[in-house]
């Protein structure tokens, strides 16, 4: 009895443990635009950083008008998962790495962001 509670609890754990991913490709900075939900125009510049610790930091505006979101992330199968520090706020959305060029959907709307050098 005690083998198959010790084999249940390994199995478990291992399919705990496989729905969080790492990704390397994701790791690094992205430059981008934020778009208007309702026009789809661009609003502002926005750099992506995904660390390999599971930080992401969105970069939002330029020069003394910058602003830096925190968060933590994690990948599921095609999802990124975040979760915002001050807030606790938990986001997802849909993404996809094509060369030098990541393209995330959220709520819908469409972004593409190219990869830092």
């Amino acid at each position: 009895m005690k083998q198959i509670l010790v084999i249940l609890g390994c199995f478990l754990a291992m399919s705990c443990s496989s729905q969080k991913q790492e990704d390397p490709n994701l790791i690094g900075k992205w430059d981008g635009s934020l778009k208007d939900s309702k026009t789809g125009s661009s609003v502002e510049k926005i750099i992506l950083e995904f660390t390999k610790d599971g930080k992401f930091l969105q970069h939002l505006g330029e020069g003394k008008m910058q602003n830096t979101i925190e968060s933590t992330y994690e990948v599921q199968n095609d999802k990124i998962v975040t979760v915002e520090k001050d807030t606790q706020e938990k986001s997802e959305g849909k993404y996809n790495i094509k060369k030098d060029t990541l393209t995330i959907t959220f709520e819908g709307m469409e972004n593409k962001y190219i990869k830092l050098k």
